[in-house]
């Protein structure tokens, strides 16, 4: 857009923003930050939503000291009326949470300890009253024996003979019935909270951060997409294209790419070894590493299965999703093997995943794998058109949580989860390509916010990748329709 020479504060545009003709501009609002021209503020602002406590400049007062004043502190009150707001609603859930919780929580200890009588009670009742009949049946005998000690020494032959039906009487049945006393076998076990501070945030909630995206930088590639994007450091990565059968090592120079090498594969997936080796996911059975010294050499063979993922953890652990044929069949059939498998450096199996305790599927297809600390985080592709889910499992198989999609509303009203990515904090990306957005969670896979990137230009996302800078990379595919187009790369900063 073009603009005239600035004032003192700002520069005005040469044409108004709202119908881009007139330039006959005579207002600016504070709260829309945008300068209009006289029949715009009158037909167009004057109908926004809540204009009525917006803050209009006349332009010819615009250079002012005091009406720079006065937009500072039309922007600070707003900023402080904002902030207040939000504050306010985020401290009402805390507080609704707390009294829910509280609610919650004394009514299952009210049940447990309804439950704990049930155990007790009866059995404490039984105890109590053979106890008595002890007693009752004790002062019984005692006061028969003094009885009979008195007519002994009374030397009396007619007390004596009567004294007989006192011996008569039927001594005290000794009790035969078995008392279970189930309470020495009951235990109450604690919930974690009690034991690790941390735990809370999980069971109460917490506060996070919710990351905004702002565009930095967009590239043009050569390739039909970028199925796959890995940096090697801050202006250098590995793009791949499986459709287009592309593999390039490219140097980010200003807003241009150049390809440095250029290779002839198709690529569903990659990861970065130690060694500064590359593993390669290709759809065939090989797994393959692209080596130090430009060449690409089988890693491991896991004929007749095919890799579609592959993943190195912090701790060196390789972890690579399998499947029986590529391109994957849907629905999967009882002979079908979906299983994610772990291996040292040497190729060596250490795991397998595949079935939970129950032998029930763990995922469909082990479409993309990454680890956060002790859980693995898995895109489960669920059908040919990618829709999907995010699941997290420990190392033991056992399901954590499950990520479906959100309740925003978006383009698809669908889920297409197709790769997935996280930051220094534990912060989980995960790009879904058809509803042009980019959904974060936190460690757990709670939601935090689902960003629509198709606002900043951005369509089509289908490769995630964050670098040492904290920079979100995203890789896009191209509409079908256009089979001339080059996919776009971008480089986004998260603030």
């Amino acid at each position: 857009m073009a603009f005239s020479q600035p004032t003192d504060e700002a520069q005005t545009p040469a044409f108004c923003q709202f119908c881009e003709e007139s330039s006959d501009i005579k207002w600016k609002c504070i709260n829309c930050d945008v300068f209009m021209c006289q029949l715009c503020t009158t037909k167009i602002h004057t109908k926004l939503k809540s204009t009525d406590h917006h803050g209009l400049i006349n332009l010819k007062d615009y250079g002012r000291e005091d009406v720079a004043k006065t937009i500072r502190k039309e922007r600070l009150e707003k900023l402080l009326l904002d902030g207040d707001e939000n504050y306010q609603v985020i401290k009402d859930e805390i507080l609704l949470t707390k009294k829910e919780m509280t609610e919650t929580i004394s009514n299952y200890a009210k049940q447990l300890l309804d439950d704990l009588d049930s155990i007790w009670k009866p059995t404490e009742n039984m105890i109590k009253l053979e106890l008595s009949d002890i007693q009752k049946n004790n002062e019984d005998l005692l006061q028969r024996e003094d009885s009979l000690k008195k007519v002994l020494q009374s030397h009396k032959a007619s007390e004596i003979f009567s004294s007989r039906t006192m011996l008569n009487k039927n001594l005290p049945t000794k009790s035969v019935e078995t008392i279970n006393c189930n309470i020495l076998k009951t235990k109450f076990v604690s919930g974690k909270i009690f034991k690790k501070q941390n735990i809370g945030k999980t069971l109460f909630g917490n506060l996070y951060e919710v990351p905004d995206l702002e565009l930095v930088r967009e590239y043009h590639s050569e390739i039909i997409n970028i199925w796959n994007i890995l940096n090697c450091d801050s202006n250098k990565a590995l793009i791949a294209s499986y459709t287009g059968g592309k593999l390039q090592k490219v140097l980010f120079d200003g807003n241009k790419i150049k390809v440095e090498e250029d290779f002839s594969i198709s690529v569903l997936n990659m990861a970065k070894l130690g060694n500064d080796e590359i593993l390669l996911s290709t759809g065939e059975s090989d797994l393959q590493v692209y080596s130090i010294d430009r060449q690409f050499k089988p890693f491991k063979s896991f004929s007749p299965l095919k890799s579609i993922s592959v993943h190195v953890s912090q701790t060196n652990r390789i972890f690579v999703g399998l499947v029986e044929c590529f391109p994957i069949t849907f629905p999967a059939k009882k002979d079908s093997v979906r299983r994610v498998v772990v291996l040292n450096l040497n190729g060596d199996l250490q795991h397998i995943y595949e079935y939970d305790k129950d032998n029930q599927r763990l995922f469909t297809s082990p479409w993309k794998i990454i680890t956060l600390k002790d859980t693995m985080i898995i895109i489960d592709r669920v059908n040919k058109n990618f829709e999907g889910r995010v699941i997290g499992l420990d190392y033991g198989g056992k399901l954590l949580w499950t990520y479906n999609g959100c309740d925003t509303k978006l383009d698809s009203g669908k889920f297409y989860p197709i790769d997935i990515s996280t930051n220094s904090s534990g912060t989980i990306f995960v790009a879904d390509k058809d509803n042009h957005a980019v959904h974060v969670l936190n460690s757990t896979g709670e939601f935090i916010v689902c960003k629509v990137v198709k606002s900043i230009g951005i369509e089509l996302p289908v490769s995630l990748d964050i670098d040492k800078n904290g920079i979100l990379w995203i890789g896009c595919n191209t509409w079908k329709a256009n089979k001339d187009s080059k996919a776009k790369i971008f480089s986004v900063k998260l603030v």
